[in-house]
């Protein structure tokens, strides 16, 4: 069911629309808020939509690199599992 929650994101209250938790809301606007800063902290600009999307940018690469390695184990996976199952294989015959 779809809940109306308030987050705080660079001292924006915005309300959002969600099926997820409000403790989950609350760790997504902290992380955001964190990026957030890192961007303020190196002062590339001072413009908020620019620092809100250059925030928004770290992030995507962070999921970028987390999808990019879950594809690497899902792989390795696969091939382990296509090596045990041949040694079992060959073990049954």
């Amino acid at each position: 069911m779809e809940e109306r929650l308030n987050v705080n994101i660079a001292g924006y209250a915005l309300t959002v629309t969600t099926e997820r938790s409000a403790e989950h809301m609350e760790r997504l606007s902290i992380l955001l808020n964190e990026k957030v800063r890192e961007v303020q902290k190196s002062g590339g600009t001072a413009n908020y939509l620019h620092v809100i999307m250059l925030a928004a940018m770290k992030l995507g690469d962070e999921v970028l690199e987390v999808r990019e390695e879950l594809e690497k184990e899902k792989g390795r996976f696969d091939e382990k599992s296509q090596d045990l199952l041949a040694v079992l294989d060959k073990a049954l015959k």
